[in-house]
């Protein structure tokens, strides 16, 4: 199922100060006085299972943040390549809440009941449409006939569907190829495909370590969307958590984006990327708060419908069940202090 790994409490005691940076001031804001009480009431011994559908995930992002401080419950961390098969754990009932982007919604959809959207930003990696340096391939129109990887059911995805059809190809004008992060970027390099759908680190790797150039970039809104399992929000000591857990969570993908030369440093420390390539992926890092609303969800609906004409999936879905906007009004007050 992925990697695990646990935090000693030291880490969580450690914070920012654990990387020689400056501790996070917003990270003492973060939390309304209601917040921080029903933080201290979590009982003692509970511990939440979280899913990293990235390398440089919110568990990464948290310790640069300083947003560990206090933490009153555990964390396990589970890793996976994508949000597909972070998502199988999820359903499956081995992580508690993952985030990843808006496309898993659809196969939630698929069996109502079992998990649920239950915050949402925009924009929170960067994605782009490939190729190598040297391609002929310069608009994308000129894809038709032409091989296309991308990793099946990830937030990119639809965003590639889009891509098709903005530039006025069927979807049945391209030959998809569904593969992983690592054999899409082993595929564009060899030749294998003629263009990669992919995002953050790993088209910011693409592009400064394999000199491959984007194509194209998504000019609809994209999403990331936090995923958490009904058993958790059933559970009122392990719902207490995650409401703890996902203020943190926005506190600190506010803080990352607002300052990019430390988060590039710890991209280099973490996931070994190069100096130019972590600057890349720091300069375009996303992540602002919106809100669970009608819009959001009609924008996933389309999305669902979609996929459904083109055959990506097998039957009609109804995402709106899917939706839990009682996080709503915390995770807006956590990112209106921590840019304020």
């Amino acid at each position: 199922m992925g990697r695990r790994r646990f935090l000693s409490r030291t880490l969580r005691l450690a914070g920012a100060a654990a990387f020689g940076l400056p501790p996070l001031a917003a990270s003492f804001r973060a939390y309304s006085r209601d917040e921080s009480r029903a933080a201290q009431a979590i009982p003692a011994g509970v511990t939440l299972r979280v899913g990293l559908a990235s390398r440089l995930g919110p568990d990464v992002q948290l310790q640069i943040a300083g947003a560990l401080r206090d933490l009153p419950y555990r964390i396990e961390w589970s890793s996976f390549d994508a949000a597909p098969p972070a998502l199988e754990a999820l359903l499956s009932g081995h992580v508690d809440v993952f985030s990843g982007g808006d496309t898993p919604t659809l196969a939630i959809a698929a069996r109502p009941g079992s998990a649920f959207v239950v915050g949402a930003q925009t924009n929170g990696l960067f994605g782009a449409l490939l190729v190598r340096g040297d391609s002929p391939l310069h608009q994308v129109s000129e894809l038709k006939g032409k091989r296309v990887a991308v990793f099946r059911g990830s937030g990119f995805h639809n965003s590639l569907v889009s891509i098709i059809e903005q530039a006025g190809l069927r979807w049945q004008d391209i030959e998809p190829v569904y593969l992983t992060p690592a054999d899409g970027l082993a595929g564009l390099i060899s030749g294998k495909v003629d263009a990669w759908g992919i995002w953050d680190p790993n088209a910011a790797i693409a592009q400064r370590q394999y000199g491959a150039r984007i194509l194209a970039t998504p000019q609809r809104l994209s999403y990331s969307f936090q995923f958490a399992s009904k058993s958790v929000l059933d559970d009122s000591a392990r719902r207490a958590a995650l409401q703890d857990y996902l203020v943190r969570a926005q506190t600190a993908a506010d803080w990352v984006r607002t300052h990019a030369p430390a988060w590039a440093g710890k991209q280099i420390e973490t996931a070994r990327l190069s100096p130019d390539a972590a600057a890349l992926a720091a300069s375009r890092t996303g992540g602002q708060f919106t809100p669970i609303d009608d819009a959001l969800i009609a924008t996933v609906q389309q999305e669902a419908d979609r996929f459904v004409s083109l055959g990506i999936i097998a039957r009609p879905v109804e995402v709106r069940p899917v939706f839990d906007a009682r996080f709503n009004t915390v995770l807006a007050a956590a990112a209106a202090r921590a840019t304020a």
